[in-house]
Formats: structure tokens, sequence, C-alpha cells
């Protein structure tokens, strides 16, 4: 099928799928008026596209992410690392949710960095048909040529390598980045790989901020034994997700799943997909007697 190709009422009924690049069909599909609903996860940049075409219709869109955890002087440090080495490799960092930046108070900023070190750095990356692999190659190599890019591109700004950084083919090593400028690209942008950017905060407001200076806003986390910090943090991080002690890499179907701003609109999981997915009809029978 090719742009501007009618899709006529029988094609409707008889075809569930119908094949071919987004470049090629999407733009079709989603103008046309008989499509009522648009559901797609993919890039910010073809979200907006799909929005700007698909006129009056209900749409959902899961877009990108670059998600922060704050991390307070009061929390367990070495639980953070634990939860950090978990939730910003798996997959190789090709989560929407994945660990990208770590925000950590300066009272345990070097504490956080040892702990986190010897944990990425035993994550073991080999063949990934090999049961005791952890991480292994990006989607392609022409991605990991990228994200390598960008880890340079941050140490090259005054950023600091802690490990990793090195690139075999479509392989990145897990990478800890520690003292990333804020306006750093590895800090700012969705990098969708093995990588963590760790930079020092003097406290609650500036961590705060941090979190909230970026286009995206899906998910985000805090560690803090502060009641009056997790609240806070919870009101005024504009996520749609936020987690208290743990990282954003952690959701449950019955849970109300999406992002704001640049990450989308509308969420997931199976109660709130199907409510995305319904038109409501109003019925009145006004009694006019017998």
């Amino acid at each position: 099928m090719t742009p501007g190709t009618h899709i006529t009422d029988e094609d409707r009924r008889a075809a569930t799928t119908v094949t071919g690049s987004g470049s090629e069909v999407g733009t079709a599909l989603c103008a046309d008026e008989r499509v009522r609903k648009i559901s797609f996860t993919g890039s910010t940049a073809v979200g907006r596209r799909i929005a700007a075409v698909a006129g009056v219709k209900k749409l959902s869109l899961e877009l990108g992410a670059n998600c922060p955890v704050i991390v307070m002087p009061d929390a367990d440090v070495e639980l953070v690392a634990s939860a950090t080495a978990a939730g910003g490799y798996v997959n190789a960092g090709q989560v929407c949710i994945s660990v990208q930046r770590v925000l950590v108070d300066r009272g345990v900023y070097g504490d956080f960095l040892d702990a986190l070190k010897p944990r990425v750095e035993a994550i073991r990356v080999g063949d990934p048909f090999d049961e005791g692999t952890q991480l292994s190659a990006l989607i392609d190599e022409r991605e990991a040529v990228r994200v390598e890019s960008t880890i340079r591109e941050a140490v090259a700004g005054g950023a600091s390598l802690v490990t990793g950084g090195e690139r075999s083919n479509g392989v990145v090593a897990p990478t800890i980045v520690a003292d990333v400028p804020p306006d750093s690209p590895l800090s700012r942008d969705e990098l969708f790989g093995p990588a963590v950017a760790v930079t020092p905060v003097a406290g609650i407001d500036e961590a705060i901020a941090l979190a909230n200076d970026s286009a995206y806003g899906l998910g985000a986390g805090i560690f803090t034994r502060d009641v009056e910090h997790a609240l806070r943090f919870a009101r005024d991080v504009d996520c749609g997700n936020v987690h208290v002690n743990w990282t954003p890499l952690w959701r449950a179907d019955l849970m109300p799943y999406g992002g704001l701003k640049g990450s989308g609109i509308g969420k997931e999981g199976p109660r709130y997909a199907i409510e995305e997915m319904t038109e409501l009809k109003s019925v009145v029978f006004h009694n006019v007697g017998r």
C-alpha cells in the first residue's frame, strides 16, 4: 500500500494487519477518518508526526524518555547501587524506563560511585545465547556507534569515565560516566544504551529542578528515608510514573502507565488500555408518561 491508497470498507473488515514501512503506510492509516484510535510506541519525533496528521481521534503515544533517579544523603547507598546496576543496564539499556541519569547529593556522591562501580563491572557481557550473559549487543551496530559517540562527547565536555565506554561491533560495555554536566546530550537526550550519567547535586531543590529539566517525563525515582522529601518529589517531578526507594524500571499491569511532556499521552496497562480504546456513548431515556 502506498500513500493515497483508498481503503474500502470491505478491506477494513477483511484485514487485521497492514504490512509496510511507516513512511509508506503510516500517513495513510493515521490520516484516514475511519481510523478512530491510534496506539503507537516509538520515538517522540514520529509521535509528533502522527499527532500532526491524525486529526480528531483518540491517540495513545508512548514515546521517548530520559529517566532520572535522585539519591538523597539519607539513602541506603548499597541499595541504590544495586538498583541502578539493574535498572540502567537491562536489555543493554534499550528500555524506555531505563535509568539514564542519577542525581546524587554531594554528601554521598563518592560513596555511591564506589558502590556502583564494582556492580557494573560485574555485569557479564557476552553471547546472548549463553544463559550467563547479562548484557550483549544493541539492536544494530549503528546504534552502538551512536551510544559510544554520546559517551565520548560527554567525556570531552568535562565528564569523567568511571568504567566502560568501549565498543566492539554492536556491543557497548556497561558504562558509568560521572560529573556529567546537565546540558550534556548524555544527560538531556534519550540514550537508549548501557550507560548511566551521574551528576552531583546540592540538595532536593537542585535535584528536582534538574530532574524536570528535560523534554521527557515518563519515569523517575528517589531514594530517601525522609517522607517530606518523598512526597515533595512525588508532587513536583513532572513524570507519569514516580517511584520512592526504587528505580523507574518497575511496573505492574494493574498500574496506569504512561508519560508526560515529550514522553507521550495516554495510559497503558490492561484496564487503562481498554479505557483508552473505548469510545463512551451516553444514552438517556426520558420518561414521557404512558
